[in-house]
């Protein structure tokens, strides 16, 4: 035992624990009964799109994929950490919908973009972040279940990617089927990576975690760019940084998303990723923030900021990033995710109807949209689950 660790382990854990509580109530107490009442269509078993900032259903906004999956997830967690009553049941119904609304909807394989609200294909796309969540939220019903049965559909779908949407060129795959542009992204494959990581922990299976090894692999070699230690966002055909500026652009919310992803991948491998997230942190957290103190959306790879409005999510990945930091012995991280926690509740959460969000700042930090998107939820309760998760195992 080292003193001086349990000593400095301590001082986090007291830190935290105060900022994790209010964080968990706001959960507990608004969040969860309002994305599960006002925010669930129970008449076709599925999750509202976004709510107006009164917390009405907006019924007009088409139904995406991704937004099922992550409420799926969402109350997957709150099942998991007993922070919801009727999570279960709702994770339950929620994915029945899911799949019978979007799984080979249109005949095609793979699973659809968007439907509208009476079922039928809206945009019948297949895009790889969808196709990722498609996969987060398999996970997330296994986690709840216990039932590998559904890991049938999963392996259905990376069969489906393999076949159909593997990239010709610098491994991974591509963005969309039918693409829409020239550029690849690492945002999709980022999300490839955590959904392989969940189906690992939630089956043990370890096909998973072999593909979860090829997409750290893509990470290290193609989107980190050790020069001025990013992450990029944009790329070419052959995973080369985007002609023009846009290869240029990185995102401080990705950074804190990617250390919080390694972290998990580390320990799940012993895998090294010291250096990548030191890098990463190091940037964001010189560049990352204005003179108010909330995340920027945007910074070119000189630090530059590129796009200076505010979303909630990146919050969120940063109080992940510093709370997973803050387990490694990484000074003043506990800090910062105090300061985070309350930025949240102060300046996203605050003004609208309890439970929901201000999901936009402009570059002065005043509100700039007129809804509540639904997939915020997904990142707000991972970002409470890491600060929960960090008190009780500290603590134990």
């Amino acid at each position: 035992m080292n003193p001086a660790s349990d000593v400095a382990a301590a001082t986090a854990i007291a830190v935290v624990r105060p900022a994790a509580a209010r964080l968990r109530q706001w959960a507990i107490s608004q969040a969860l009964p309002l994305w599960a009442e006002a925010g669930f269509d129970s008449e076709h078993g599925r999750f509202e799109e976004r709510l107006s900032l009164d917390g009405k259903a907006i019924a007009d906004a088409p139904l995406r994929l991704i937004v099922q999956a992550r409420q799926i997830y969402s109350y997957s967690v709150a099942h998991r950490r007993g922070w919801y009553k009727g999570a279960h049941a709702l994770v339950e119904e929620a994915y029945r919908s899911m799949v019978r609304d979007f799984r080979h909807r249109d005949g095609q394989p793979g699973w659809a973009f968007t439907i509208r609200r009476d079922g039928s294909v809206d945009d019948d796309r297949r895009d790889l972040y969808s196709q990722a969540f498609a996969l987060l939220g398999i996970a997330s019903y296994v986690a709840v279940s216990g039932s590998h049965d559904a890991l049938s559909l999963a392996d259905e779908l990376l069969d489906y990617l393999d076949r159909h949407m593997r990239a010709p060129k610098a491994g991974g795959y591509l963005d969309a089927l039918p693409a829409t542009d020239s550029v690849r992204r690492q945002n999709p494959h980022m999300h490839m990576f955590e959904a392989l990581l969940s189906l690992w922990s939630s089956s043990k299976k370890e096909r998973y975690l072999e593909r979860a090894n090829t997409m750290f692999d893509l990470f290290t070699v193609h989107f980190f760019q050790p020069g001025p230690g990013v992450l990029g966002e944009y790329f070419d055909q052959a995973l080369q940084p985007a002609d023009g500026i846009i290869g240029r652009i990185v995102e401080p919310g990705h950074h804190y998303e990617w250390i919080w992803l390694l972290r998990w991948f580390e320990r799940e491998t012993r895998r090294q990723v010291q250096s990548y997230v030191d890098a990463l942190y190091r940037h964001a957290d010189a560049y990352g923030y204005d003179g108010y103190g909330l995340v920027v959306d945007e910074l070119l790879s000189d630090g530059r900021v590129h796009k200076p409005s505010h979303r909630a999510w990146p919050v969120t990945e940063a109080i992940k990033a510093n709370v997973v930091e803050a387990a490694m012995g990484r000074r003043a991280a506990a800090d910062k995710a105090v300061a985070l926690v309350d930025c949240l509740l102060e300046r996203f959460f605050a003004g609208v109807r309890p439970g929901g969000w201000m999901d936009r700042l402009d570059e002065r930090g005043r509100p700039a949209t007129d809804f509540m998107p639904a997939s915020t939820l997904y990142h707000v309760i991972c970002a409470l689950g890491e600060l929960d998760q960090f008190v009780v195992r500290r603590t134990g």
